[in-house]
Parts: structure tokens; sequence; C-alpha cells
């Protein structure tokens, strides 16, 4: 059997299934590919294959079973089919390399992110990146699979699609189902400023400071518990985070992907995060008597400017993100 494109890796994979007596659940198409359920040993795993830039990508996802490793393999099999094999060579040496170990691994790719998994695992997203007023918020949350109806229940869905009005109470509510499993981690203007300085200072960019808030969020979550997988949405290079956590020495699987949020647990962190964001917002309205607009607008080049003939150049350090080209309008 030769595989050369979509259709005969989906054929490769219900062969393989069926000389390895695995049972196929259901199939659905995802992104650029198509996903296997599969069942073995009393439990289920996903097989994700999809073709990508650089070919055929193969993918097992599940809790730490029978299901996934014998995904696992089936995934093994039909890169051994890709490479010319037979498809009893292919199933047997697929078979062998059950008996090998592995290590989770850090990767940046994923052509489908289910809205939930069948063990624990962690959601990590921002709020604040884009607004020239504010700083920084990241909020991390290890979701375990019992909390999923509850956050669904709730209405758990990304912060963007949610208005500013109903975040502090899904907030609240998201604290009490995943209580003493999430941390915030806030930088307000003058500290994002500060630290920004200093890792432009080095030639690092805002995507090292985006890496080092996201991995100080999951260092703290895996000190709570030890989970094997992280989400959060793609925003760089995999580089970035990928050598800060092998740094802490962590054995954990990191997903990237852009629009993480249809994720459950990404969803119920991006929630969390803007309702600090929020926060922010409303203690710096009684602290400085203004309302300081979201975004980075001409709204925001005003408010900005009336501040700064208010208070002075210095004290836009403050309440803006500096490094941002509005403030070159600012002060204008």
């Amino acid at each position: 059997m030769k595989i050369h494109d979509l259709a005969s890796a989906v054929a490769g994979v219900e062969a393989i299934c069926q000389a390895q007596h695995i049972e196929v659940l259901e199939q659905k198409d995802i992104p650029y590919g198509r996903q296997f359920v599969l069942r073995s040993g009393g439990a289920t795993a996903q097989l994700n294959i999809y073709y990508g830039k650089k070919g055929l990508k193969i993918v097992a996802q599940g809790g730490s079973n029978a299901a996934k490793q014998a995904a696992e393999d089936v995934g093994a099999a039909l890169e051994a089919l890709a490479s010319g094999a037979s498809l009893g060579t292919a199933s047997s040496a697929a078979t062998g390399a059950a008996s090998k170990p592995t290590t989770p691994r850090a990767t940046s790719h994923h052509p489908a992110v289910p809205a939930s998994f069948d063990q624990p695992w962690i959601g990590s997203d921002e709020s604040g990146k884009g607004d020239f007023f504010g700083g920084l918020v990241t909020a991390g949350v290890i979701v375990d699979p019992e909390a999923v109806p509850l956050l669904q229940s709730l209405g758990v869905d990304d912060s963007k699609k949610i208005t500013d009005a109903k975040i502090p109470g899904m907030a609240a509510e998201i604290r009490k189902i995943c209580y003493g499993k999430y941390k915030v981690l806030s930088l307000v203007p003058a500290k994002y400023n500060d630290l920004y300085e200093k890792l432009k200072s080095e030639g690092k960019n805002l995507n090292s400071l985006l890496a080092w808030a996201h991995v100080s969020v999951l260092e703290n979550l895996l000190e709570i518990q030890h989970v094997q997988l992280a989400i959060a949405d793609k925003f760089a290079d995999e580089k970035y985070i990928n050598t800060r956590l092998k740094k802490l020495g962590r054995t954990i699987e990191l997903i990237q992907v852009p629009k993480a949020e249809q994720n459950i647990a990404v969803a119920a962190a991006s929630i969390l995060a803007r309702d600090a964001f929020l926060r922010w917002h409303q203690d710096a309205k009684k602290q400085y008597g203004v309302t300081f607009p979201k975004g980075a607008n001409q709204q925001v080049v005003q408010v900005g400017r009336s501040y700064v003939q208010t208070n002075g150049k210095q004290a836009l350090r403050s309440v803006a993100k500096l490094h941002f080209k509005t403030t070159e309008e600012v002060l204008r």
C-alpha cells in the first residue's frame, strides 16, 4: 500500500486498525486532515492525520492508557507505510515500538485542538497585549475532565466573544470550579515597561516577554499539580517557550496553535486574564480620575495627550506601554 495523499493515509489507518484489532469508533474531518477515535483496552484516544507543508503529520492524543498507546502504534505503522514498508511489516514494527518509553515533548504544531481531554491539562492565555493603556495579564488554569461540563454550562468561551460586563461574574465562577488550580500574573504598566526595556537591551523582543509570562504561569501551576499537556495561543516561534521549559527541566507537552481559545481551558484562562485587566482599568479610573479607553486607536491617542498635558510625559510610564507606536502620536 502506497501512502501519497490523505485518502490513501485514511485507508492505511483503517487497514492497520483492522490488522491490529483496534476498533475505530468515529472518523471526522479536521483542517487538512482526518481524525480517528480509537478504542483499545476499554479506553479511547484520538489519532489525527493531516498534510502540512512538510508532508504527512500524525498526532496521537488522549490519556496515558492502552488506547493512547494503540493510537501511537497505528501512527508508527502509518509512518512505516509512508516510507514504503508493507502492511505486515509496518504493523509488526509498530507493535514492537510499543515497549519503548516515550517522553512528553514540546511542540508548536497541532492539526486540531479538541474542546477538552480525558486527563487534566493546562490552558494559558493573556489579555492586554494589544492595548496601549494598561499592562499585560497572563493566566493559566488546570482543568480536570470533571470540571468540563461545569465550565460548559457556564458558557465559557473566548473572552473576546464575551461582553466586559459579563466577564467578572464568569471569572468568579471559574475560580470556584477550578479552585486552587489557577494562576494570574499581572504586569502593571510600569513593571511591564521595565521588563520590556530590560529584554530589549539584551537583544530580545515582545515574544521573549510573552514567553517569560506564560512559562512563569506554567511553572507555578506545575508546582500545584503535574500535568502532561498545556495549550497556549501561538504567538511566536516555539523556541521562545521551549528554551525556558528546557531550562526548568520540565517534561510537558506544549501545544501552540492560533485561536487556541477553542479549547475550554484556554478560554477559561482568557476570561481570568481579561477580568484582571478590566480590574486594572477600574482601579486606574479611581486613582487617576481618567477612563482609559482600550485598544490603540485615535480615541486612545486623544486621551493620552490629555493625560500627558495634565500629568507630564513621565506619568505616561505608569499607565501605558511605551514601546507602542501610539506613544509617538501621543507625545507629538
